[in-house]
């Protein structure tokens, strides 16, 4: 299972990222580069940048997930298509794709649940708008704009202390 993110601008879609849901776990792809985010079903939790595994955690399973958690946030600022994104037109969109319609700077949140209910408004969070997918665990992409140029904060951060060398490791080598 698989969906895309896209931001639509200027007659163009401009791909944000990939989730898909293998049999071993959870992975969020950056288009632009070799970047991209795993959680596997054991909770072993890998961010790779430029090829290397530069931050891994130990986070719950995903089997038998409990609880809200952000899985990622950002900001993204995307002032214009690049000359390779192909126009609305010529993308065959999937029922299962999503496709964002927010202008300047803004906010992409992706939350892993055990069901689907709603998430609660936030004042600091405008235009904000929620897609849910039925995965195991559920997956939230929440997009919106800031009131002000802060950064977000995980609307649920994980319950664990991040202890490094414990269940926390930076341009670790060896194996979690």
């Amino acid at each position: 299972m698989n969906f895309k993110i896209y931001l639509r601008r200027f007659g163009k879609l401009i791909t944000l990222g990939k989730l898909s849901r293998t049999a071993g776990g959870l992975y969020l792809l950056s288009p632009r580069s070799n970047d991209y985010l795993s959680y596997h079903n054991d909770g072993r939790y890998w961010v790779r940048s430029g090829g290397s595994r530069f931050v891994k955690k130990l986070r719950q399973p995903l089997t038998g997930f409990s609880g809200r958690e952000t899985l990622s946030i950002g900001i993204l600022s995307v002032f214009g298509p690049m000359p390779d994104d192909p126009d609305e037109i010529d993308v065959r969109l999937r029922k299962e794709d999503i496709v964002i319609d927010l202008e300047g700077t803004f906010c992409l949140e992706i939350i892993l649940a055990e069901q689907d209910t709603p998430l609660p408004k936030l004042a600091d969070r405008l235009n904000a708008i929620v897609h849910v997918k039925n995965w195991q665990p559920f997956i939230f992409v929440e997009a919106f704009q800031r009131v002000d140029n802060s950064f977000p904060l995980d609307r649920y951060p994980s319950s664990k202390d991040w202890v490094e060398g414990t269940n926390f490791f930076v341009n670790h080598t060896g194996r979690i």
